[in-house]
């Protein structure tokens, strides 16, 4: 019965670590997904002002204030990818690579989900950087042919980032019923533990009233 118990003791507080570790990666991706949310905001703005630049009734001073909030919008990206951080970890640079999460109280693969956290999103890597796109040119038709790139690499980029934010949405999803699991396997664990000591505290209750009578019998015999 100790054996047993210790065991199921293992896998309580194997349990409840692991329902911690899964917070833990639910907080990553919800950190990462508000973060590209963000820059999907940016994206947005940009776009925008590229289709206001598009168009030929803007005067120079409005292209000018165009061009540069455009500027600093990439710079924006560029920011957010950069300082996005949970614990020290970067999680928007491509560092963190893929963050694997130990989401069971015992070993193996059944027990591991991975957060895929390899991609950057600077304003460089998602092909929107000011050496990259443009809303100016030497022509007002170059202009045009640059702006109209700009317009394709912001959705190219747009999706890009979709994509990842779909995958932290199904992750946390998933991490979220893991929890639910875990903390159900935890109360039945406890629960089993709890009756496998009363029922040995029963029987070394019995042991010991049985002793006790055969010594007191032994006494009175002996008397």
């Amino acid at each position: 019965g100790l054996q047993i118990a210790t065991r199921m003791t293992s896998q309580i507080r194997g349990g409840n670590q692991a329902i911690q570790n899964a917070n833990d990666g639910i907080s990553v991706a919800q950190t990462a997904e508000g973060a590209l949310q963000a820059s999907t905001d940016i994206l947005q703005r940009m776009r925008e002002l590229a289709v206001k630049a598009r168009t030929g009734t803007n005067g120079s001073i409005d292209q000018k204030a165009t061009n540069d909030e455009f500027a600093q919008m990439s710079d924006e990206l560029t920011r957010i990818s950069a300082s996005t951080n949970l614990n020290g970890k970067n999680l928007l640079d491509g560092s963190a690579g893929t963050v694997t999460l130990q989401v069971g109280a015992n070993t193996g693969s059944a027990n591991h989900i991975d957060l895929v956290l390899s991609s950057k999103f600077d304003a460089v890597s998602l092909s929107v950087g000011s050496g990259t796109v443009a809303l100016t040119g030497a022509s007002t038709a170059a202009a045009a042919t640059n702006i109209d790139n700009a317009i394709t690499a912001i959705d190219a980029a747009i999706a890009a980032i979709n994509t990842t934010r779909s995958s932290l949405g199904a992750s946390q999803n998933r991490l979220t019923s893991t929890i639910a699991n875990l903390q159900n396997i935890v109360e039945n664990t406890t629960a089993a533990q709890g009756r496998v000591q009363d029922t040995d505290f029963a029987a070394e209750t019995a042991n010991l009233t049985k002793q006790q009578t055969l010594q007191q019998a032994s006494t009175s015999v002996l008397a």
